[in-house]
């Protein structure tokens, strides 16, 4: 059995990356559903396991008895340790950590990406599934930062948007999402006649 240095950070993302891609190509249709978070991390899941046997070069042959094993017992399971979807050997080695939304992740989603890191998981993506734009906006965090990526739909490349710092003062230079709060509107009782 290989060890986990086989799973190297730029093969985890690779991985990913391709499992993305797929997800896209083959299942865009779940990405309309509403509320369907649990279809999401079973279909990212599935195609995540079919790409990272590509990308360690080991056998597509589904008919193969060790078709859904991975080397050093990695498994890959959906809703565990706070992840939507984690990568790791059940052992206490986490590989990769995904978490994921279909609006922008929040500030607690955010944090739970910095702590998953802080615990050791060897890389740690977010990923916002934003119907109404034509990307998948990933949040990668680094030690005191947070990046954020781009993921395009149509021709499945990902390109760095802007890095932001997470802790201490604000920078002009540091990324806005535009987000704004909303503010919920009263309903408007009238009278009959009126």
């Amino acid at each position: 059995m290989a060890s986990n240095g086989r799973y190297t950070t730029l093969l985890l993302f690779e991985a990913f990356e391709e499992a993305l891609k797929a997800l896209v190509a083959e299942d865009e249709q779940v990405l309309t559903w509403p509320k369907a978070k649990i279809s999401y991390a079973h279909c990212l899941a599935g195609q995540l396991q079919l790409s990272l046997r590509r990308v360690l070069g080991l056998s597509e042959d589904s008919a193969s008895p060790t078709f859904f094993s991975l080397p050093s017992d990695v498994k890959v399971d959906i809703f565990v340790q706070g992840t939507d979807v984690l990568v790791h050997d059940r052992k206490g080695k986490n590989l990769l950590g995904l978490i994921f939304s279909t609006d922008y992740l929040s500030k607690a989603q955010q944090e739970l990406l910095h702590q998953k890191q802080k615990e050791g998981c060897r890389l740690v993506l977010g990923a916002a599934f934003l119907p109404q734009k034509e990307y998948v906006l990933l949040y990668r965090p680094k030690q005191e930062s947070m990046e954020y990526l781009h993921f395009n739909r149509y021709d499945g490349t990902t390109t760095l948007l802007k890095q932001r710092e997470v802790e201490g003062e604000s920078d002009i230079r540091q990324l806005v999402l535009g987000i704004k709060d909303r503010k919920k509107r009263k309903k408007v009782v009238s009278e009959p006649g009126q």
